[in-house]
């Protein structure tokens, strides 16, 4: 499948990091999908687990065959104009190994038993390792973000852009439910969306795609941090039972009300910086061409 605006065109830099935040879309949709999965995996393997099985594997053809080749090279054009983010660049890189070997082990693991062998503890002990992977996936996710994605443009020049593209045209099966559906049918009906994603249309024109795309932008921006105030709440339930006596709850608390008031602070900063980088896409997607004529 070949990109619909190809990466080497008048503004490759641009189209390379809007693929990279389109990769990140579909990746949060499909984590999502997995975390939505994990409470039924003890109970009812038989149905969740071809879809997780897909998932898993969609993570590693695509995400990690693709997608973090892609920000790797990146990273190491990044690496050479900013020295000072060696280190962190360095992480993220090293995040991409040990990410592709723990999803390959999942994977393997979620195949290898049949279904009634996943029944209870099996289960749950699993669901609980996929639930830690979620949560990295996502951190993980977060520091790229805000590390790159809203910097590479400036910071690269053409040169180093036409080192960094590969041109090999291959794109997210998420971003494309037909293809989806030919490539991992149990997910793709898992979703249960139309044939055609609603972020995609048959119209190359960025114009006519960016209302659907500001819709499942806004989608996966609130539906990651509702999932994050869903994993806060378990935790703080989990610590409230255990607690033994009054030092106990004092201290319980007092974390309980640090935690809960970080979360309030990505609630409030991380939908204005989205709509911040949001709001200056649409404004270059709009003025260059203009500039260009």
């Amino acid at each position: 499948m070949t990109s619909s605006e190809p990466v080497g065109t008048a503004n490759p830099g641009a189209a390379f990091m809007r693929r990279l935040r389109n990769d990140h879309a579909g990746l949060s949709r499909v984590l999502r999908t997995i975390d939505g999965l994990l409470d039924r995996l003890a109970g009812e393997p038989e149905a969740v687990q071809p879809i997780l099985a897909e998932a898993f594997g969609y993570l590693l053809r695509y995400q990690h065959g693709y997608h973090h080749p892609r920000e790797d090279r990146l990273f190491e054009k990044i690496r050479r104009k900013r020295p000072a983010l060696a280190d962190t660049l360095a992480k993220l890189e090293e995040e991409h190994e040990t990410g592709e070997r723990e999803t390959a082990e999942l994977a393997e693991a979620l195949a290898a038993e049949p279904p009634d062998a996943l029944r209870g503890k099996k289960g749950e002990r699993l669901a609980a390792r996929i639930h830690g992977y979620i949560q990295h996936a996502r951190m993980h996710m977060r520091d790229e973000e805000a590390v790159f994605y809203a910097r590479a443009e400036k910071v690269l020049g053409k040169s180093d852009w036409a080192e960094i593209i590969d041109g090999d045209g291959t794109e997210d099966p998420a971003a494309d439910m037909a293809v989806l559906a030919d490539q991992y049918p149990e997910l793709a009906a898992h979703f249960d969306l139309p044939t055609r994603h609603p972020g995609r249309s048959e119209t190359a024109d960025p114009a006519v795609n960016a209302p659907h795309q500001l819709m499942l932008d806004v989608t996966d921006l609130y539906g990651g941090l509702l999932h994050e105030g869903f994993d806060l709440t378990r935790r703080n339930a989990r610590r409230l039972l255990a607690v033994r006596g009054p030092i106990g709850l004092v201290r319980t608390v007092g974390a309980i009300t640090s935690d809960n008031l970080r979360f309030a602070g990505r609630c409030v900063t991380r939908p204005s910086r989205w709509a911040i980088n949001t709001g200056a896409d649409w404004l270059i997607a709009r003025v260059k061409p203009v500039q260009d004529g």
